[in-house]
Parts: C-alpha cells; structure tokens; sequence
C-alpha cells in the first residue's frame, strides 16, 4: 500500500511539471502555480474546505492567495513537498514556510517545520519576531513541546530583550505572564524583572493598565526591594485596581512580617540556581537572597548520600531541570550522576567502557569524548538505558612523536563539535587545533577548518549562535602548560573558516575571561557564564 502511494504521489507530480491534468492555478503576487484540486485537498485543510463546501473558489480556474504571511518563494516550498514528500527547509525560510503552512492548514509540512525549529533551538538564531511567530501557532494547534522550547528560549534571553523596543511594543500580558511565571527565567534579580514588566506596562499605558495586575502578579513580589514596589504601586493610578492595591499590601505585609505572609511559594521562590561542585565535600547552591552557599538538599537516603560527594568532577551539563555530572565519585568510580533540580533525587548511570573526558547531551542522547582521540568515543541512549560506540575520529599525524587530544566539545546546531589539540613530545612547536563535527544522523564525522593558532586545553562553546574556542594555551609539553594563552576565535560556519576575535578590554588572565562584542564572559568549568559586564561602546 506504501508503495502504491508513493507510485501516485510520483505520478501527479510528474503530471504537475508537464502541465497534465491541471485543474486550478494559484496566484501569489504575478506567479502563478499549477496544481490539482485534488491533490490540494488530500493535503491541505484549507483547500479540501474551499472545494468541498461550495465557496465562490472551488469553481475558479485561478485562485489568489493574498495573505501577507503567503509568498511566491514559500507556497513554492510546501507544494513541492505536498508532490513529493521532500521539505527543503533552513534557518533563512523555515519561520515563513511554516506561517505558510500554517494558514493553508497543510498538517505534514508544519510538523516537519515544528520538528526543525526544535531541532536547531539551542543555537538557532531567535529572537523576539521568532516567538512573536512560533508561541501562537504552537498555542493553536497544541504543539506542546514547540511551545516550551520557545518559552524557554525566550526565557534564557530574558535579560538581552526585555528592554528592546520590540519586546516592549509587540509581547503580549499573556506572553509576558507566561514567560515570568517560569523558573527559568534569566535575569540578574527578581527587581530587574520588576522593573522590566513595569516598563513594559509604562510603554503603553493606557491600553496596558487594564492588563496590570496580571503581569505584576506574575512578578515573585516577596523577592523584590519592597521600598521598589512601594514607589511604584502607591500611586494613584496604580490603586485605582483593587488586584494591584492587594498585591502592594501583600508585599509591605510579607516585607515585615513574612511568616504571617498571605504570599504562596510561587512569589517568593527563587528562579535559578548557582551549584558549585567541590571535591570531596557535599554539593552546594548559592542562596541569592541570602547571599549564602548552603549544602544542595537531597531526597536520597543516608546511605546514598555518597552520591554528592565527589573526589574529582571533570565537566557538567544542563538539560532543563537536570544537571549532569562526570567525573569520579567517593567510591574511586569513574561515573555520570544526573540530579534533577525539580524533585532533588540523584540517579547514577552506567559508566562507558572508555574513559570520560567530556559530555555532551544532544537529543535522546549523551556523548562522552575521550582524551585520546584513538580512543572508542561512546554514546548513552537515555530511552535505552545502555552504551554503544559510534564512529571514531580520523585525524592525521605528520610526526611521530605528535598526537591529538581533545580540547573542547559542545552541541552546535544539534552537531557533536569537537576540537583536538596536538601535543609534540619533542617540541613546543605545534599545530593548529584539528575541528570534527559528528552528524548523529549520518552516524559520520566531518572535518572543519582547523583554528588558525594552536589550541590546548580550550573551551569550545556557543554564544549569540555562534561557535567560539577560548581560554587554554598554545602548546602543551611535558605535561605542564606552556606558552602564551590562546587566543579567542571564532567559526564561520558558511565559509568554513576560523577568525581570531580581538580581546581589546581583557588584561592577560590565560583567557579564564573573553570578550565577546562587548560583553564580559567568564570561562568556569568548560562553561561561558556571561558576567554582566558590558563594554560602552568607545
């Protein structure tokens, strides 16, 4: 029957390019595009509803699509793969292909769009317009998943756009709602949120204030300077709303007496965690509010205690509310722990056959590379619950005494990249860093242009959806580091090329801190956390 029906689907396209059997053309513009009515039905909601229940289009030989959101470039794309089954999508077109598929109703080409977005969200280019496109199309048609990795990824940019015309003019109170009630939420404190949705309501008054207290309620009001929503509460437009004026009692109340506080949890929890993992000492997170590190609670047993106690960690990852880390336990066990943030429990995964080097979750699974790039490298089927080894990496050498080991892994575009460094055992001479990129798809590795200077013990990571090596040396010999720290570079993914990024603010600190278009990172455990410190232009 499959079979059959690609035979068919076949057969009308063929008869679509001779020009056989056309029955409709559709109008974008001044192209137009023939096609079969039939075929339109079978594919599209809004076509069978057109032909089927007698509106003026269904007798008509030409039919104009003059929605903004339809151009001649992206029904293009969607009647292609309506024909034959293939969607050629990228970053450039996917947003309109899928507005596109949206308003023509065509159910196979915006899930294979929702499946792409989701797919490149990490490093995907996003920005305000994207949610502005992504979260009402995912509310309509109850794409759940698509809807949280838009919030989420909005939430993660909170602080980069919240101030940004566009944010303040185009989010709407349930947008805005939606994002502040979540945990993830990234912003430097809960005041800078405070300010931001009052701002945000300040942009447009008139129309806003009737959505006030919505947006204000969303705010963890007990986490706030109180004398901040005293100044901006107690006045006399503000009190005008009952839920506001309640609210700002509410938090003079918990401000003075909190434990006679009518405030849930939900206002005074805190959105994000700093976790320090520390060598043979218990786990801890840093209390904002307190300004305090406090041990990491656990639900896990006296006996099973051991498992936040660590005698060396080699490198974390974060997936939504788990942290993973590798590294080795009390035990003297080379192992992976997962600790999910939400209900505070541990769970230890089976250790891979080949050391662990560094980890890095893409998809359903996680990655493990070893130092040696000889070496098996291993990946964890978290739907399986096993091991299994993929395809090893082929790298050159040119001397005998000359080997690669790795110096930097990270997700880009749901990619595995990784960067090796060479290490002569007879010269400080080296070469440039080697790039390999694995397709978890093809089951393949690819190799990139190597850096343009050396690179040992770097970190590879993603900033602004760009790919950048930091921190490190040039050379490495015996067993010390040596020489000047590397420099910081960044991958021009098209092209293909390697370019080394100016550290025009950055005083010598073997790059433990980079510069990036003006803002200050820090490099903490293969990590890029963004300092807060910006660069006035000039």
């Amino acid at each position: 029957m499959l079979a059959h029906s690609q035979i068919l689907l076949s057969k009308c396209a063929q008869f679509r390019a001779k020009g056989e059997f056309i029955d409709v053309h559709l109008k974008v513009g001044k192209e137009l595009f023939p096609a079969h009515r039939i075929v339109l039905a079978a594919n599209s909601d809004y076509f069978h509803a057109m032909f089927s229940h007698g509106m003026k289009e269904s007798n008509q030989e030409v039919i104009e699509l003059k929605d903004q959101n339809i151009s001649a470039e992206t029904l293009k794309v969607v009647l292609d793969s309506i024909y034959s089954g293939d969607l050629h999508l990228n970053n450039e077109n996917v947003f309109e292909v899928l507005l596109t598929a949206d308003h023509l109703q065509v159910t196979s080409v915006l899930q294979q769009c929702c499946d792409y977005i989701q797919a490149e969200f990490v490093e995907f280019p996003f920005d305000v317009q994207s949610y502005r496109c992504i979260y009402p199309i995912a509310d309509r048609h109850g794409l759940l998943d698509l809807k949280e990795a838009a919030q989420c990824k909005m939430a993660s940019m909170y602080k980069e756009i919240c101030e940004s015309d566009e944010f303040l003019s185009s989010v709407n109170a349930d947008q805005l709602s939606s994002l502040l009630n979540r945990d993830d939420l990234i912003a430097p404190s809960e005041n800078f949120v405070f300010k931001s949705v009052m701002q945000w309501i300040k942009f447009k008054e008139e129309e806003r204030m009737a959505v006030a207290a919505k947006v204000i309620g969303a705010v963890r009001l007990g986490l706030v300077d109180i004398k901040d929503v005293i100044r901006e509460l107690n006045t006399e437009e503000m009190k005008q709303s009952p839920e506001i004026d309640m609210l700002l009692n509410e938090s003079i109340l918990h401000s003075q007496i909190p434990s006679s506080s009518t405030f849930g949890e939900g206002k005074t929890k805190l959105r994000s965690v700093l976790v320090a993992v520390l060598p043979e000492a218990q786990m801890q997170y840093f209390d904002v509010k307190d300004k305090a590190w406090r041990p990491l609670e656990s639900l896990a047993s006296e006996t099973d205690r051991s498992v936040t106690l660590w005698k060396q960690c080699y490198c974390t990852e974060t997936v939504g509310n788990k942290l993973f880390i590798a590294g080795w336990d009390l035990e003297d066990e080379e192992c992976i722990y997962c600790y999910d943030m939400k209900f505070k429990v541990w769970e230890k995964h089976q250790h891979p056959s080949e050391d662990i080097y560094d980890i890095c979750i893409v998809g359903n699974n996680m990655y493990t590379n070893c130092s040696d790039y000889e070496k098996i490298p291993q990946r964890y089927s978290f739907a399986e619950r096993q091991w299994q080894s993929f395809a090893r990496v082929n790298i050159t050498c040119d001397f005998s005494d000359e080997s690669y080991y790795l110096s930097g892994v990270t997700k880009f575009h749901s990619k595995v990249y990784v960067l090796f460094g060479p290490v002569r055992s007879k010269s400080t001479c080296m070469h440039n860093a080697e790039l390999r990129c694995f397709d978890p798809v093809r089951n393949a590795w690819e190799q990139k242009q190597s850096t343009c200077q050396p690179h040992f013990g770097s970190s590879l990571f993603v900033v602004n959806s760009k790919l950048y090596v930091g921190g490190g040396n040039v050379s490495y010999y015996a067993n010390k580091p040596c020489g000047d720290p590397a420099p910081v570079e960044v991958f021009d993914e098209v092209n293909n090329k390697w370019s080394i990024v100016k550290q025009s603010h950055i005083p010598a600190n073997n790059l433990g801190a980079v510069e990036i278009e003006g803002r200050v990172y820090f490099l903490v455990n293969k990590f890029p956390i963004d300092s807060g410190i910006r660069i006035p232009t000039g």
